[in-house]
């Protein structure tokens, strides 16, 4: 920050203490006028300086003030009751906010000189402005409005003197008020007389009761510059006095900043105007109104709780005006419950922010609103046409949108500089709402992009698209090694913005990141592979950041290809079934899994692990739980009739448990082929009965009641495996792959006899899954596992294929491969 500005800052804080002084005298004052005679009016004051010092001690830094301010303020909320308990509490409050405002006070008594205006030396730089007008209500809020646009005024309530006063100040321009004079309308001598003299004379502006032709006429003779006629336009005026004078401006945001507390309001004025903003304030809701029309603000800060008329019946005011109708307002409050005031009062469409606000959130929170005030009032019919006009600034962190990324992305690719583009998004950001509610959400929004911003080079730029995704166009980082530098540096300062809370809320982020090395890619395609990268550092929890693979975006397309097939392949019936053996330990033939295959028409077979999270994510997953069980019961019917015991495992996803209608649907299918309860395994893994939740306990029970069997799939790969045991109403464990293919190491020699022991233990029969070797049939049966499966025995095959094997035909258990 700039010395001028520090020092402004340094000044304002020695001057806020040093009304600290005065706040201890009011104080103790009515706390004496309280205390004596139980004054009620003197407890409203107490009340009033306690609800000032808690929010100006926030902002101002003293928190330890405004806590023992709010802790009184809370006890004088309360109906008064001459009572001894109430009156101890409020005493000891009281005496506990003297204290901290005693050693907030005490550091200095500086009065604050740096808000009055600038110092003489510098006034008079300004250019100078004669003011000539008899009627004081309106050259006074004339000259203030020129003041404020950094004029320095100079007033004469006639023109008899005009040519003095020209020869002593030199005036830049003149401006005269000819309001209700008729007499001075035909006056022009002192002006005729003035440009008689030699040298530059400087130009003229009448301001006129009405747009007569007569008074232009008079206006004209005087050697009139620009003649301007009542109701007065302000903005006007100034704009046309900077057009004559050749000032050069970059025409600042007008903002109106309305608060009751003098305090709040030099501080929220004076971070304002640090940030090049035009401040206009006023300390109660009729002063705001009348200045609504002289200077037309492109945004209202409106606190809540003020006296007389509160901060929400002065934004219904202005609501109630159609020329104010497009003008944003911003409303400020320590009340949580603000928000869902302002919808109860039909301003839902307005803003709001919670006290206490730091300075930079302040101007973050302004920025966007103004720009889109203005762009309002500027286009409003190209708005209108085309809405993306006001669409480039994000209205809650004041960034630019996408559209504004893509028109940087295309120039930046033109350039053909190496450059890298970010996309971040926050992990279940959704869980922080529903936590802590949308309000803490979104000033944790504003948060991170605050935090992310004061890490970027000037030629970086950072965007938000919406919800939690943020997009950062890194121009400096135009290697893998800086690219990589700069995003741990990025997602270790998000580890520490839980610090900025009263709560500590645990979030991380996920990056994705696409380095362009050359110009050949264009827009769509770095957006796109920057969002691929970001799905793959997604798959993992915790501030993780991946690069663009090419093999990335290959996997990503041909998972877009089988999505937009999927549906197609469910109604047309393609897919197929496959069943695999399951053989007991006497090698005879017990049961079959019918499993799902898809032969894609242009790219060949389909593996299950790619298809099935595809039928999950899109809700078709029942469609083929259905067709394997009509095709499998129906197969089983005409195997039963050569093996009368034999049983079909099918397997079960979350979507089917929660059906309510799955036990009637079963019992009917059964029924139909005149099959057994008994002889269908119903086969669930551990993720679905999380994903299914305490709805399948139910459904559960509610299906081994009626005879059908449960197997627990995959056993063993599970965080909680042995609970579900108690939990559901299993009878069959099915040990999981991946502890059979490593008894060959020797890794799992104490591990499968305990499992199959707990089984034993419990009374349930297990299956021992992707049997392969004859070392790991002969210890499993040596422990006595009692059902195997896996391509020692048989690959999955079709119907057809099973009933042409020898050991199918010969009712015999096949001879095993050697």
């Amino acid at each position: 920050m700039p010395q001028d500005k520090t020092s402004s800052w340094q000044k304002m804080q020695q001057s806020y203490r040093a009304n600290l002084v005065q706040k201890h005298e009011q104080l103790q004052h009515h706390w004496h006028e309280y205390m004596t005679n139980n004054n009620l009016v003197a407890r409203v004051q107490l009340k009033k300086i306690s609800h000032q010092l808690a929010g100006s001690g926030a902002i101002y830094g003293y928190q330890d003030l405004a806590n023992s301010a709010r802790q009184l303020m809370d006890f004088l909320d309360l109906p008064f009751q001459n009572d001894l308990a109430q009156h101890i509490k409020e005493h000891n409050a009281y005496n506990e906010l003297m204290n901290t405002l005693s050693k907030a006070s005490q550091c200095s008594s500086v009065v604050d000189q740096s808000l009055k205006g600038p110092p003489s030396h510098q006034r008079q730089h300004l250019p100078q402005i004669l003011l000539i007008g008899h009627d004081d209500s309106i050259t006074l809020q004339l000259k203030q409005n020129l003041q404020d646009a950094d004029f320095e005024i100079i007033h004469l309530q006639t023109t008899a003197d005009l040519a003095k006063t020209i020869q002593h100040y030199q005036p830049a321009a003149i401006i005269c008020d000819f309001s209700n004079n008729k007499k001075q309308h035909s006056a022009n001598e002192p002006w005729l007389a003035c440009r008689q003299r030699p040298g530059k004379h400087p130009p003229l502006i009448f301001i006129a009761d009405d747009d007569s032709f007569e008074a232009r006429l008079t206006a004209t003779r005087a050697g009139c510059s620009h003649f301007m006629h009542k109701p007065l336009d302000i903005l006007q005026l100034i704009q046309q006095l900077r057009k004559l004078l050749n000032i050069s401006t970059n025409d600042p945001y007008r903002i109106l900043l309305v608060d009751d507390d003098n305090e709040v309001l030099r501080f929220y004025r004076q971070a304002l105007m640090l940030g090049g903003y035009k401040v206009y304030t006023a300390s109660n809701a009729k002063q705001a109104f009348d200045l609504l029309y002289s200077i037309e603000p492109e945004l209202i800060i409106i606190d809540v709780n003020m006296p007389d008329c509160n901060g929400l019946e002065l934004g219904q005011i202005i609501r109630q005006n159609n020329a104010l109708i497009d003008t944003p307002l911003l409303f400020i409050s320590a009340d949580h419950h603000t928000d869902e005031k302002m919808a109860e009062l039909n301003l839902a469409g307005d803003d709001f922010i919670q006290k206490p606000i730091a300075p930079w959130r302040l101007l973050m929170s302004v920025e966007a609103r103004v720009k889109r005030s203005r762009m309002l009032r500027q286009q409003k019919r190209a708005v209108i046409q085309r809405p993306e006009l006001v669409q480039h600034i994000d209205t809650l962190t004041a960034l630019p949108t996408l559209w504004q990324l893509k028109r940087d992305l295309a120039a930046k690719l033109r350039q053909q500089q190496p450059f890298c583009l970010m996309k971040m998004d926050l992990d279940q950001f959704h869980l922080i709402n529903d936590a802590y509610g949308r309000t803490t959400g979104d000033l944790l929004l504003q948060t991170i992009a605050w935090q992310v911003a004061q890490l970027l080079k000037s030629d970086d730029c950072l965007y938000r698209e919406n919800g939690d995704e943020f997009w950062l166009l890194c121009m400096h980082a135009n290697s893998l090694e800086l690219a990589a530098q700069f995003t741990e540096q990025m997602l270790l300062r998000l580890e520490q913005v839980s610090a900025n809370f009263d709560v500590t809320i645990h979030f991380s982020a996920s990056v994705g990141i696409c380095l362009v090395a050359d110009g050949r890619l264009q827009v769509d395609e770095t957006m796109q592979h920057t969002s691929t990268a970001l799905y793959e550092a997604k798959k993992k929890a915790g501030h993780q950041y991946r690069f663009y693979d090419p093999e990335q975006q290959h996997k990503i397309d041909f998972r877009m290809r089988l999505t937009q097939n999927i549906r197609q392949a469910i109604s047309q019936r393609q897919f197929s079934c496959a069943f695999q053996p399951i053989f007991s330990a006497e090698k005879r033939l017990a049961s079959f899994e019918v499993l799902a295959r898809w032969h894609h028409h242009e790219l060949g077979a389909i593996s299950p692990a790619q298809f099935i999270p595809l039928l999950e994510e899109h809700g078709l997953i029942g469609y083929l739980t259905q067709h394997m069980l009509d095709t499998g019961l129906s197969q089983l019917a005409l195997w039963r009739q050569q093996y009368p015991a034999l049983q079909l495992n099918v397997n079960f996803s979350a979507q089917d448990l929660v059906d309510p209608s799955l036990c009637n649907r079963l019992s009917e299918r059964m029924k139909h082929y005149k099959l057994p309860h008994h002889s269908l395994i119903i086969e669930i893994t551990e993720s679905i009965l999380i994903q299914a939740g305490t709805s399948a306990v139910d459904q559960l029970n509610q299906l081994a009641k009626q005879g059908f069997n449960i197997a627990l799939d995959d056993f063993g790969t599970g965080y909680s495996s042995l609970s579900y045991l108690d939990t559901f109403p299993v009878t069959k464990l099915k040990i999981d792959r991946s502890f059979v293919q490593r008894i060959d190491e020797q890794q799992q020699d104490k591990l499968l006899p305990a499992i199959i022991h707990l089984a034993q233990d419990l009374a349930l029969e297990i299956t021992a899954e992707g049997v392969e070797t004859h070392a790991q049939y002969e210890f499993l049966k040596q422990f006595g596992c009692e059902r195997y499966q896996g391509y020692l025995f048989s690959k999955p095959l079709t119907a057809f294929d099973i009933e042409g094997t020898a050991w199918f035909q010969s009712k015999q258990s096949r001879y095993i491969r050697t």
